[in-house]
């Protein structure tokens, strides 16, 4: 699943919470027969300019147009926003900021991130065209937000926290009015992406021990649920393309797997030749993908670009 950059003790707390699920939940499960098909991908190795490396940058997002970005940690463990595009490596702080990291990016170019200002506090931004601000949820002037997913229209979506209970609602910011995402009963509303189309995807925790996934439009939750997924859950979607396909990470009973979901058709990625635990990070209209892998695992480490569909 997503790897979590430094942002505020809530940030922080919630992103070991949620590897913590994830990590309980494939140690602990038996080998068994998979129950969905493999999707055959071609990989190519990302490559940054120096000093950046896949062991000092974060991916987060691939739009339509080909752009990546992400956070790149220079050599003193500052945290700089980044745009790939084109060949050219771009990269950037909110002004005055100590610390800047990205969580996604539009197809037009839209990043929605986190920023660390000189007081310490953390912030959340959105920068288009070289203009930034600060992101704030009308009603609650003092939540601490954690951003994750942004569309070409300007929405916004994401969880907050107003009080000192364990209790993390999500939201979907359009136009400068709120949508408070809430599933009944949850402890933690979590989406992680949205697209074009207004189609939100995310994850839920229902218990320490329960962690479905969910897709959401205009008010109505339906569940996203690979077959041969634990009972338990533990399925975490990462991105949704503007052409409705769903990637992510879950639990199977064979330990730790990836998921495409196609219009309800699930498969599984074909992964590069290694041995390691793939993050799948992002996904594009093209079925261009991202996966981000932990340096040092297995045979084969580092960042690489997938093309999946026919056309590739």
């Amino acid at each position: 699943m997503k790897s979590c950059m430094p942002f505020t003790s809530y940030r922080k707390a919630f992103c070991l919470l949620i590897s913590a699920f994830f990590l309980a939940a494939t140690a602990s499960v038996a080998f068994a027969q998979t129950a969905i098909a493999t999707r055959k991908c071609a990989f190519q190795k990302l490559s940054f300019p120096p000093p950046a490396t896949s062991a000092n940058v974060q991916l987060a997002a691939l739009n339509d147009v080909g752009g990546i970005a992400g956070t790149f940690v220079d050599s003193k463990n500052v945290a700089h926003g980044f745009l790939l595009f084109q060949g050219r490596f771009t990269k950037f702080m909110f002004p005055g900021s100590i610390s800047t990291t990205v969580s996604d990016m539009s197809r037009n170019g839209i990043i929605i991130g986190t920023y660390t200002s000189k007081d310490g506090k953390g912030h959340v931004y959105m920068v288009h065209a070289g203009g930034f601000r600060t992101i704030t949820i009308p009603g609650h002037p003092n939540a601490d937000i954690m951003v994750s997913g942004v569309n070409s229209n300007g929405d916004v979506v994401g969880n907050f926290s107003t009080d000192q209970r364990a209790t993390f609602p999500g939201f979907l910011l359009h136009n400068g009015k709120v949508t408070i995402l809430s599933f009944p009963g949850a402890l933690v509303t979590q989406p992680t992406s949205i697209n074009d189309q207004g189609v939100v995807v995310g994850f839920l925790s229902l218990s320490i021990n329960s962690n479905p996934a969910f897709m959401w439009k205009d008010g109505v939750f339906s569940n996203i649920n690979p077959p041969d997924s634990i009972p338990e859950g533990f399925t975490f979607p990462t991105k949704i393309s503007n052409s409705g396909v769903v990637v992510g990470n879950y639990a199977p009973e064979s330990g730790a797997s990836t998921f495409v979901l196609d219009h309800g058709t699930y498969t599984k990625l074909d992964p590069p030749p290694g041995d390691f635990v793939m993050d799948v990070v992002a996904v594009n209209k093209f079925d261009n993908i991202l996966l981000g892998v932990p340096v040092g695992e297995g045979n084969n480490p580092g960042l690489f670009k997938g093309f999946c569909a026919a056309a590739f």
